[in-house]
């Protein structure tokens, strides 16, 4: 969909309208450009509406057109930070291979040709990319010519013919290595370093509270409730945007995850912390509640975070003479769920408390839920009892007959 905003809206409102390309069936080429509607969705139905009138055929246009087009059309659908990521890696491996291209010339051999050359792509020190990330693109590619084939003309979707991407060389990972996280001794090791205390108290809250980076970056102290020993999860912040903020920077604050909201409980220990760094910005000019849990009256930013976490992790290293595990700033959240079950929290209470499904945690952490397979083996054990059972009665009502 074409959609574009009037850069003035009429007196009674109305600001949206629609420009698009046509051809009619007998070959005749225009642009129409609408008059302006009073919302979005009444624009993108009157340019529906026009298309059908026009009995259109095709629409002779570049894929990179097109492609602009479905993001129009799915901007109300899809959030903002995955928009930035869809757009990133079609950018950088489809619209350079097909961006050009009239999308009625684009054939099964077209989309093989672009597979056998996203094989070839590295990166990283020539480091292949996943299958997944590969069979991710896919889906993108496919996305896309749906759209064409929904709105365009084309007449049917080439990618649906060509099988997805498959590495039958990928090595099979173990389920001990789907996850990284570090034990309650490797932690306070790394914490043990430590001496700036907006850093101590922000690595205690992502491993205590098992909360994802940009949730923590998002906090503001009015989040935390000291007195009930709880803070509230609502949002996060993010950098895949292309929207810059009032100090000049790529951020934007969103909703949560898969918008999964939680008040969850703080423990003892991060509690003090807490209040210590509370006390601290005490003393600066013109705090208040709205201020940053994290940076103050602006956020923590990621690359800081990520350099203090490597340089930490070094630190222990030559100060203990002994390295840990150096995970991620996501995998601290992995070791506060791995934590949490080795000490035999249920996963639904896990799920609450990481802003997930209860299917997700179970995927994710499964191998290390060992009673959850012996519950499966004694599930098992009972279908075989009661399957003998059954048998023994059969047994006895078929030596009645018999007798």
């Amino acid at each position: 969909m074409a959609i574009f905003k009037a850069k003035q809206a009429t007196k009674d409102g109305r600001k949206w309208y629609f420009s698009v390309c046509y051809q009619t069936a007998y070959g005749e080429r225009g642009r129409k450009k609408s008059g302006l509607y009073a919302t979005k969705q009444e624009a993108q139905e009157a340019e529906r509406q026009f298309l059908r009138e026009k009995t259109y055929d095709r629409v002779d246009i570049t894929f990179e057109e097109m492609y602009h087009q479905y993001l129009e059309y799915a901007d109300e659908y899809i959030k903002g930070s995955t928009k930035y990521c869809k757009q990133n890696r079609v950018k950088n491996h489809i619209l350079t291979y097909f961006g050009k291209m009239n999308i009625h010339t684009i054939t099964v051999t077209t989309v093989i040709e672009w597979k056998s050359k996203i094989n070839k792509c590295t990166y990283n020190d020539d480091r292949k990319y996943m299958v997944s990330y590969k069979q991710t693109l896919f889906k993108e590619l496919r996305t896309a010519l749906k759209y064409g084939v929904d709105f365009c003309g084309l007449k049917e979707n080439v990618a649906g013919k060509v099988m997805n991407f498959r590495d039958r060389n990928e090595r099979v990972i173990a389920d001990e290595d789907k996850i990284r996280y570090i034990t309650p001794t490797e932690y306070n090791l790394f914490a043990s370093v430590i001496g700036d205390l907006l850093f101590k108290v922000f690595f205690a809250f992502l491993y205590y509270m098992g909360v994802r980076k940009g949730e923590a970056q998002a906090l503001n102290w009015e989040d935390i409730d000291f007195e009930k020993s709880q803070v509230r999860i609502i949002k996060t912040i993010t950098n895949k945007t292309d929207e810059l903020n009032e100090h000049g920077i790529r951020l934007k604050i969103t909703n949560t995850k898969n918008r999964k909201n939680r008040t969850i409980k703080i423990p003892p220990i991060l509690k003090n912390m807490l209040l210590e760094l509370y006390q601290y910005y005490l003393d600066y000019e013109g705090f208040n509640d709205d201020w940053f849990v994290f940076g103050g009256n602006r956020h923590l930013p990621s690359t800081i975070i990520d350099s203090k976490k490597e340089f930490y992790f070094k630190l222990v290293e030559q100060t203990y003479g002994k390295a840990i595990n150096r995970i991620t700033n996501h995998e601290f959240r992995h070791s506060h769920a791995s934590y949490l079950i080795s000490k035999g929290v249920k996963a639904e209470l896990i799920a609450y408390r990481l802003g997930d499904t209860v299917g997700v945690v179970l995927e994710i952490y499964a191998h290390l839920f060992p009673e959850a397979q012996d519950e499966v083996i004694e599930t098992l054990d009972l279908i075989e009892t009661d399957y003998n059972i059954v048998q023994g009665i059969k047994k006895e009502f078929l030596k009645s007959l018999l007798a």
